[in-house]
């Protein structure tokens, strides 16, 4: 709470400074005279061995009700685009590895802490990226995963690569997944929040 506090404090001070200068601009004096400054960056080539690694595009969805029925309901979205980037040397690429993205996620609860919803719950369905893996025979998604079959709760596959035909491929690859949350028609209702951890193995 106190946390919280701090927080709108300096929004709200922010807030005033900004009107303090725009009073102070509109007495200004009459400008006499402008000039430009040009400034230029150079950016050198990446030095060093490289390395593997993985961005994703967002740190949230949302899920949307979709066909619910009298005895459960469904709710549907997408995973943020998930990428592997490759800049090592071709010598610095183990041989016969392989890197893959695992995803884990935890129990929903509510705002309140007061009800939850399994993992177990959520399921999903993998998927590689036009263009950026898709198609590539030494690239591939896991399988689907249905909710409470078991569901998306013990390092399920989301995509893997033959890391050597990767790194030689360009060494960018994304994947995505297409998201379902099943649950009981009795459920409470609420704003429910989990996390999938998604992790980079080679």
């Amino acid at each position: 709470m106190k946390k919280s506090f701090v927080l709108r404090g300096s929004v709200i001070a922010f807030g005033a400074a900004l009107l303090v200068s725009a009073g102070s601009a509109a007495m200004a004096e009459v400008e006499q005279d402008a000039e430009g400054v040009d400034v230029t960056v150079e950016i050198a080539p990446l030095a060093g061995p490289g390395a593997l690694a993985m961005t994703i595009d967002g740190d949230s969805t949302a899920l949307v009700e979709g066909e619910s029925t009298d005895l459960e309901r469904v709710f549907t979205g997408t995973l943020p685009k998930v990428t592997v980037s490759d800049t090592r040397a071709a010598e610095d690429v183990p041989a016969d590895a392989a890197w893959y993205v695992v995803g884990t996620a935890s129990n929903f609860h509510d705002e309140d802490g007061v009800s939850t919803i399994q993992a177990s719950n959520l399921g999903w369905s993998p998927k590689l990226v036009a263009e950026e893996g898709e198609g590539e025979a030494f690239v591939d998604v896991g399988g689907d995963v249905a909710p409470s079959r078991p569901g998306v709760i013990d390092q399920d596959l989301l995509f893997l690569a033959e890391s050597a035909e990767a790194n030689a491929g360009g060494g960018v690859f994304s994947a995505t997944a297409d998201l379902d949350l099943v649950v009981p028609a009795a459920v409470p209702s609420g704003t429910y929040s989990s996390t999938i951890t998604l992790s980079l193995f080679e």
